[in-house]
């Protein structure tokens, strides 16, 4: 009986986490398919580069306005179920974006923005079943392996994409084939997945007495209203230290954004590639940005685990250097872009594996302050009022980016210049206005 107990306490956990992986690794997989085939697809239909931007920029604003409907329905329903419809919702939007195509253009943002939308659910839920299934001391790398999930869908969306497109000669079979996916997903989901652990589970970090989930998911709606009404909403934008996160964010996002959205494209359009050459060239940036963020993570903890006795400002420090690097670093690469664009690609890929290694490091940046911000209370609402207007911002970048190459012919040396500048901008207002305080609980 010892030893059964002892085998569910791993295996439990580890089912978690292996379900929680294949969802991270297909929310990327049907973002980043459209990167991939909007490349015949525009190619077929004539889109301008204005029109691309729009199509690559819906995802992102279906994000930001579903991402706090989400957290606040997550706050009493089951996290379990939640992630279920999520699943199944953009995976249907998924498998209707080619016949959307087909009906117009209004069809197509409105499918590719319900992808956005649905896909809005799985951070949040994550976070709430990952807090239920993890002990504290395992927590780190257990989030870290879960969100490896991201950089390995976007690296396999990059690979098999071009792949799918060639075996079918269809752009459309890329979207039939990811949504199937992710409707056979929901098998073991609704199978195996669970709230939090059952009470049979030894040293689980949370034991339900009845049947509740985590964070006394039995508080209704008008419960959770409450939660929002008394906010600290003055306080939270009259903190120099949230305005410094908000700008970070920002600033990330214009080129997180551009990135997954474009790399494809400027291959294709600057040197002459083809769809799967374009993508195998923007493989290696995104390897690049897994191996950032860890280095980075794993650094940061290691510095602030060496100093028993961290001060806030031990801790501003650490958080400043990280960030700074995480923003000036592209900021730099993308400068070297902008003056002159390289002759062969593969220089332009080690550029781009710079600005996209180093920009993860805001992992150790501003990627853990609203903890160190907020109390238990108030981390998820200021995440949301941080993470709100990086997703308006970038989502602003991609459409700006079409616009660009439109009026300049495609000149992508004034793209990487802008790209360049408001990172720079954004490390150094973070740099200026950002302190350790703890100021919400």
């Amino acid at each position: 009986k010892e030893t059964k107990e002892k085998l569910e306490q791993y295996t439990w956990p580890l089912t978690i986490m292996c379900l929680c992986w294949g969802v991270t690794f297909l929310s990327s997989l049907d973002r980043i398919a459209m990167s991939v085939a909007i490349l015949p697809l525009s190619s077929e239909l004539a889109f301008s580069e204005s029109v691309k931007g729009q199509i690559s920029a819906i995802f992102s604003i279906g994000y930001g306005l579903a991402i706090i409907p989400s957290g606040l329905i997550l706050s009493f329903a089951s996290p379990r179920l939640m992630m279920g419809l999520g699943i199944a919702m953009w995976s249907l939007a998924t498998l209707a974006t080619p016949f959307a195509t087909s009906m117009g253009m209004p069809y197509l943002l409105a499918a590719r923005a319900a992808v956005g939308a649905s896909e809005s659910v799985v951070l949040p839920t994550l976070q709430t079943i990952l807090s239920a299934w993890i002990p504290e001391d395992r927590k780190s790398m257990a989030f870290a392996t879960v969100y490896s999930g991201f950089q390995t869908g976007t690296v396999a969306a990059y690979l098999l994409s071009p792949y799918v497109i060639q075996f079918f000669e269809n752009w459309r079979a890329v979207f039939y084939l990811y949504a199937l996916l992710g409707l056979l997903w929901l098998l073991p989901w609704f199978s195996f997945a669970k709230d939090t652990p059952p009470p049979s589970l030894p040293n689980s970090p949370v034991v339900p007495k009845d049947n509740k989930n985590i964070d006394d998911n039995t508080k209704s709606i008008s419960e959770a209203i409450n939660v929002i009404k008394n906010a600290p909403w003055k306080s939270f934008f009259t903190s120099a230290g949230v305005w410094a996160v908000i700008i970070a964010h920002a600033a990330s996002n214009w080129g997180l954004y551009n990135n997954l959205s474009w790399t494809p494209t400027f291959y294709a359009e600057q040197y002459g590639l083809n769809v799967r050459d374009s993508s195998l060239f923007s493989v290696l940036p995104s390897v690049a940005g897994a191996l950032g963020g860890f280095t980075a993570g794993a650094t940061a903890d290691r510095i602030i685990r060496g100093m028993p006795n961290a001060t806030e400002a031990d801790i501003t420090k650490i958080r400043k250097i990280y960030q700074g690097i995480a923003l000036y670093g592209p900021g730099i690469c993308l400068a070297f872009l902008a003056y002159r664009i390289p002759e062969q690609p593969l220089v332009a890929q080690s550029l781009l594996m710079g600005t996209v290694g180093l920009q993860a490091m805001n992992a150790a940046g501003y990627g853990p302050v609203c903890q160190e911000k907020a109390g238990e209370k108030w981390t998820g609402l200021l995440y949301s009022v941080t993470t709100l207007p990086g997703v308006a911002f970038g989502s602003l970048g991609v459409y700006l980016t079409g616009r660009i190459l439109d009026y300049t012919h495609q000149d992508w040396s004034q793209v990487f210049a802008i790209n360049s500048m408001v990172d720079i901008l954004g490390a150094t207002g973070f740099v200026l206005l950002y302190n350790g305080k703890k100021e919400f609980d």
